[in-house]
């Protein structure tokens, strides 16, 4: 029965063609109803390089369609409006538009009304269902879809409400693959160039602004000599002689007019800044060389960059708050100071514009900050209308994919990427990076590696290690303060990448780990054999230890010196030293193949230490007994994980017996 004949429905205006949707500042008309984009920036903002976010364009629509969207989207935005006593942001216009794109393209109309009847809408939906069956629709892109056809619904354009969740179950939906996380072996090859080259440079920053200023100088000279030289009929190559006798100290500096030297640095700063705070490109590219700042929290300084991020709030820019290190200072500061003379060039062509009325009052108020920013375009001869780094992602994408990856990396790999496994080969490159990537890899790093950590990877800086073990006590005491707003977001990356970490661990332990010692890895192993006898594949399915994991009936902590333990509220202190802290095993150990391998490399440690000690020194004879009760305990571990290892029997010098129990 068809439902549209009973119902009255709203029609949408007939829009005059002089209709005027948006508006300059000063109330002058920006865009019409039937323009090729609608252009937000004389009332909207955006984040640092977003500008072109402002305008939604039209351009690319089936002309059949096109009027029918453009009078629909206006009638919303009206409607909207009218409720909310607030205006739909450019974002938000954008999203209606590609929703209601793909409504026309399954419906073959803009007549919203016929989607009341039910033959109708049926037939529209097998549509629907078919698009999504070539390459999948994502599942953010069907959302739009489904919101769009209730926004119709809402403001009573058809009578046709849409379960989500139905619609759903029958189209071919992507499955989305996890951010990549770097192998730890491959970031740290990168990140340390970048590290260094943050700490050659940084105190050569203004001799480099000062060597390209002149340089630019020279080459404005050089086109007013060419153009003479055309005149004439003669050639000058006065250019390159005096290039070559610029005088500077800056180590190892190429003066290039491609900006290939300075480039390079740009991108190592923007490196360390990613790294050690976790922020997007797009956040980072807000940054200026006063970002950054020490928070006084509880008597410590807490190194923090304020900026902004348009995440989570409609593509509105809001400020936010970072943990940094004070690597990120120097590295700021180096991509702020050197460009300086390029930023004088740029603000003085924009007050030129502006003066000359080629650039509105609010685009030259978007384009000042931004060129206030710390990572501003290297070639004045190509910025147009955006004054900050734009390719940043795909150079540090095609830097990374320089390293050939070993055995080892791609095993880390597929460990840290469970749905990307056999993507990256020995020998091969990463996969395509996104932005994404990097902020899951920081996530990764202090989860699952700790910077500063006495197990893991050092940075050097300075002569001394990078360490922000602190991050996490210093955050809590930030989350408390008032006046401070982080990035929730970024806490959950990493909270959930702790919880990935435990599935890894729970998952090495019940089905990969062939033997398992310790008391509590004994009786999961009994537990596993009667599993396989009784024809399970796996001890628990990696879905099932997640949920475990989640709702808290699993927990784990990594023991510094090899092995885990499960009881989530111990009071010892297992493996902390190279000694023994208690006689007692632990009833909650395990120790697992990978974890034995450690203990045996802990193991080789302690017998050169044994021996460097082993002078015959009276003091030194309980430390070394101590020793060897370690390394001896040590070794039954080793054996019943089938390592090779050489027996250690050595003596204390100076002590007649010693009884190993």
């Amino acid at each position: 029965m068809s439902t549209s004949i009973a119902i009255k429905l709203t029609k949408i205006p007939d829009f005059d063609e002089n209709t005027v949707v948006t508006k300059r500042a000063d109330g002058t008309p920006l865009s019409y109803i039937y323009s090729d984009h609608w252009d937000y920036s004389g009332s909207q903002t955006k984040g640092a390089g977003k500008g072109n976010a402002l305008k939604v364009p039209f351009h690319t629509i089936d002309s059949s369609f096109r009027k029918g969207i453009q009078s629909t989207l206006l009638y919303i935005s009206k409607c909207y409006k009218k409720q909310h006593k607030a205006a739909l942001t450019a974002s938000k216009v954008a999203d209606y538009k590609s929703g209601f794109v793909t409504v026309c393209n399954a419906l073959e109309s803009c007549h919203w009304d016929v989607l009341s009847d039910d033959g109708i809408y049926r037939s529209f939906e097998r549509k629907l269902v078919k698009l999504s069956q070539v390459g999948g629709f994502s599942r953010s892109y069907l959302d739009n879809v489904i919101r769009v056809l209730n926004l119709l619904n809402k403001y009573n354009l058809c009578r046709r409400h849409v379960d989500g969740k139905e619609l759903k179950s029958k189209c071919q939906i992507k499955d989305g693959e996890q951010h990549i996380a770097i192998p730890i072996s491959m970031y740290q090859v990168i990140l340390s160039e970048a590290i260094q080259t943050v700490e050659t440079y940084h105190e050569h920053r203004h001799e480099i602004a000062r060597v390209m200023k002149v340089y630019y100088e020279i080459e404005a000279e050089e086109k007013a000599d060419t153009r003479k030289s055309q005149l004439t009929g003669t050639v000058s190559s006065r250019t390159i002689i005096r290039v070559d006798k610029i005088k500077h100290n800056i180590p190892d500096f190429l003066i290039r007019g491609d900006a290939t030297f300075l480039n390079k640095i740009m991108y190592h700063c923007m490196l360390a800044t990613l790294a050690f705070s976790g922020v997007r490109i797009g956040e980072a590219v807000s940054f200026s060389k006063n970002s950054y700042t020490d928070k006084i929290a509880n008597g410590n300084e807490i190194p923090v960059l304020r900026g902004e991020t348009t995440k989570g709030n409609d593509g509105i820019p809001k400020a936010e708050t970072w943990q940094t290190h004070p690597v990120v200072k120097d590295a700021l500061e180096l991509a702020y100071d050197m460009t300086e003379n390029l930023r004088t060039m740029y603000k003085q062509r924009l007050n030129e514009q502006l003066n000359d009325g080629a650039l509105a009052p609010e685009k030259y108020k978007a384009a000042m900050s931004e060129v206030n920013g710390a990572f501003i375009p290297l070639f004045p001869s190509r910025v147009k209308t955006t004054y900050v780094q734009t390719n940043m992602s795909k150079v540090l994408a095609r830097i990374f994919q320089t390293i050939a990856a070993t055995q080892a990396d791609v095993d880390e790999f597929n460990r840290l990427n469970p749905s990307r496994i056999g993507q990256l080969k020995v020998g091969g490159s990463l996969p395509k990076l996104s932005p994404h990537d990097f902020r899951r890899t920081f996530a990764v790093f202090f989860k699952r590696y700790g910077f500063g950590s006495a197990s893991t990877i050092k940075f050097q800086y300075k002569h001394d290690n990078i360490n922000m073990s602190d991050y996490y006590a210093n955050n809590a005491t930030l989350q408390a303060m008032e006046d401070v707003l982080l990035d929730t977001d970024l806490l959950k990356i990493m909270n959930d990448e702790g919880i990935n970490m435990a599935v890894d661990t729970f998952d090495e332990i019940y089905n990969k780990s062939e033997c398992l010692s310790g008391i509590e890895g004994e009786r999961i192993a009994k537990d596993k054999y009667q599993k396989i006898k009784s024809g399970h594949d796996v001890y628990l399915t990696r879905s099932e230890i997640e949920v475990l994991v989640r709702n808290g009936s699993l927990s784990i902590v990594k023991l510094p010196t090899g092995g885990y333990c499960i009881n989530a509220t111990c009071s010892r202190v297992c493996g902390i030293t190279q000694f023994s802290a208690e006689k007692k095993p632990c009833d909650h150990q395990i120790i697992t193949d990978n974890q034995a391998k450690v203990i045996l490399r802990q193991n080789n440690r302690l017998i050169k230490t044994f021996r460097a000690l082993n002078t015959g020194d009276q003091l030194e004879s309980s430390n070394l007994i101590a020793l060897k009760q370690k390394i001896k305990r040590n070794e039954i571990t080793i054996q019943q994980h089938n390592l090779k290892f050489e027996a250690f029997n050595d003596e204390v010098k100076g002590v007649v017996h010693t009884k190993v129990v």
